[in-house]
């Protein structure tokens, strides 16, 4: 999958923005919507997918920061998918894992246990992002939900697991691995982000445009 259609992506964000149709807490309704809701007039992903060549975990990921965002950095974030795209051929298949990657690497180090868990889980983030299977990931899903039962009260462990599960259904169901990417996202930055969730967020929202313009040229 690459980017296509660049043109007409630019011209719906421009168009929304100028509308001031950018709203949260609703993906389509009476002609206002969120990040997605704005590029689909609906609840559904698969329409930016189909029509701009960008991934659905991408998607549900930005969804997910954009939601937490003060409304003007939103707005922002949203402003600035076009440049960031830059032009049609673009490959943001592995765009989520290189995320997730560095989410995991922001959280606060922790104990010597807790931290081989997710070191592990970083490795395996890496290798997707370079295209590479990661044949682990099914035994350290387990093996990190297991570390965030015991310590549930730490961040980091779900940012663990739920990025090894996004890991797992990666190959068989992008729908849930966009989901549990999203909530791995959510999670790297939840002890954070009771105390600055703005700052955590807008540091979220800039490593997410960074990766997308930095992605590489596709082929066919």
């Amino acid at each position: 999958m690459l980017t296509q259609n660049h043109a007409e992506l630019t011209l719906e964000v421009a168009k929304h923005l100028e509308a001031d149709a950018l709203i949260k807490g609703a993906y389509w309704r009476r002609g206002k919507g969120c990040f997605i809701g704005c590029l689909t007039h609906s609840d559904n992903p698969k329409t930016a997918v189909d029509r701009f060549g960008l991934p659905q975990p991408l998607l549900r990921i930005a969804e997910d920061i954009f939601e937490a965002l003060p409304e003007d950095e939103g707005k922002a974030f949203f402003a600035a998918l076009p440049d960031a795209v830059e032009r049609d051929g673009k490959d943001l298949s592995r765009v989520h894992w290189q995320f997730l990657a560095a989410e995991l690497r922001a959280l606060p180090k922790v104990k010597g246990d807790v931290q081989a868990v997710i070191d592990p889980v970083i490795e395996g983030m890496d290798l997707l992002s370079k295209g590479q299977e990661w044949q682990e990931a099914l035994a350290y899903a387990v093996h990190a939900a297991h570390y965030a039962a015991a310590y549930a009260v730490h961040a980091a462990h779900y940012a663990a697991a739920y990025a090894a599960r996004a890991a797992h259904y990666a190959a068989s169901d992008a729908a849930s691995a966009a989901h549990y990417g999203a909530y791995a996202a959510r999670a790297a930055s939840a002890d954070a982000a009771r105390a600055a969730s703005a700052a955590v967020r807008i540091r979220q929202r800039d490593t997410l445009i960074s990766l997308i313009s930095s992605a590489p040229m596709g082929s066919q």
